[in-house]
């Protein structure tokens, strides 16, 4: 199979981000979108298994994607599936003019990430609740991540507010055990960390720089690598805590 693969679908109809400040992703909600707007959604695939494959799908409608759309990415994913040899994370691109497509690459390792806290979190930013194409903002905060020796960047606004990395989902064990996820209110409701809320029994709470340098432990999610511990931010080394690898451990069994 190649890299790129791809099927006819039309986009939803024209126009902007719904008013809503915080989209209720429980309720139905429906954003509208641009139809120069591309989407795209990222899975892993891996011993013939998508995992959460139906959220990654309810997260597409829910982003503006037509029915129609969502049904040639579960066909293409479900071919994927068949043909995938080995570990793949594949992305689905979902646009108005060129149908829908997809292309593989090989996954990230699951290794403990350094992080790098860098500027650039707006919590009143509405389009990164969506998973978007355009992901210049994410490649500006990895150069800047890269120059200060760290894997990723971790995101935070002028106040001190952490959002996410780059690429993941955050989460803390705060100095009380408790575990915690920065609300959605600009940045993505990920799959993986929807989850995580559920199985590990975190709760949605703001947090801030402050809070990370006082946490026991912290944690990324995300579709392509599971649950992966954080082993630093800024180069300050961070604990460890148990139900890191056994929340680890149940995603890896999920079928």
């Amino acid at each position: 199979m190649t890299n790129a693969h791809r099927a006819n679908a039309r986009s939803a109809g024209p126009g902007g981000i719904g008013a809503r400040r915080t989209p209720p992703w429980d309720d139905g909600f429906v954003f509208r979108r641009r139809p120069d707007e591309p989407l795209i959604e990222t899975v892993l695939i891996e011993s013939g298994r998508v995992r959460l494959f139906d959220r990654h799908l309810l997260r597409l409608r829910r982003s503006g994607a037509a029915p129609k759309q969502v049904t040639a990415v579960r066909a293409l994913a479900e071919t994927w599936r068949r043909t995938a040899g080995r570990p793949t994370v594949v992305r689905f691109e979902v646009a108005a003019r060129t149908g829908v497509a997809s292309r593989a690459r090989t996954p990230p390792p699951r290794e403990p990430v350094r992080l790098a806290l860098v500027p650039g979190f707006d919590p009143t930013d509405a389009r990164r609740e969506r998973k978007l194409a355009d992901r210049s903002w994410a490649e500006e905060a990895e150069a800047l991540a890269a120059e200060a020796g760290a894997d990723e960047p971790l995101l935070h606004d002028d106040a001190g507010l952490l959002g996410e990395t780059s690429r993941a989902s955050l989460f803390v064990v705060d100095a009380t055990g408790r575990i915690r996820t920065p609300p959605v209110r600009g940045i993505l409701p990920g799959v993986t960390r929807g989850w995580a809320i559920g199985a590990a029994g975190a709760e949605e709470h703001a947090l801030t720089v402050e809070d990370l340098a006082h946490a026991r432990a912290a944690f990324l999610t995300t579709a392509a690598r599971g649950v992966v511990p954080v082993a630093s931010v800024d180069g300050r080394a961070l604990g460890t805590d148990e139900r890191v690898a056994e929340l680890a451990a149940a995603w890896r069994a999920l079928v």
